[in-house]
């Protein structure tokens, strides 16, 4: 079975001319397959009035740190150019912390405007790892683990 964020990122094809392209036919199958987990993240942190109030998507842009897995590192999170249907697509780009490598990219996908899942394998981590944002402060606490990456002002 496909994980949430594979089956996200798998809705987009590179054509022959190298563009990117959607197939309706696996955009619908990797959907229909993946709509469990998106209602289970729906129901399982409502937003919040704070968050609400929030600018959407952008609310996640910036970057954080995480003092508690990997001090010293730092992550910034930018939106990309792309959607999947509802879900805006995004990276994490970090590094530089004690434990994990000096530069890496992190696919992730912004569930509308509290949720975002990171997929964690490309640095040996776990994939589909969902994170809430925290609309009084704008600090990101991971469901699994409840490890937070709180956001840096720069």
């Amino acid at each position: 079975m496909k994980t949430f964020l594979t089956a996200i990122l798998s809705l987009f094809l590179i054509d022959q001319a190298g563009a990117l392209a959607i197939s309706r036919r696996n955009a619908f199958a990797s959907l229909a397959g993946t709509a469990a987990a998106v209602a289970t993240t729906s129901t399982v942190m409502p937003p919040t009035p704070a968050v609400a109030a929030s600018k959407g998507t952008e609310a996640f842009v910036g970057t954080f740190s995480d003092p508690i897995n990997h001090p010293g590192g730092k992550r910034t999170i930018r939106l990309l150019d792309a959607k999947a249907g509802d879900y805006q697509l995004a990276e994490v780009i970090g590094g530089g912390g004690i434990g994990e490598p000096k530069n890496y990219v992190l696919p992730a996908a912004v569930i509308g405007d509290r949720t975002i899942v990171i997929d964690f394998s490309p640095k040996g981590g776990p994939r589909d790892f969902v994170g809430v944002l925290n609309g009084s402060n704008g600090d990101i606490k991971f469901l699994k683990d409840g490890n937070r990456w709180p956001r840096l002002n720069e």
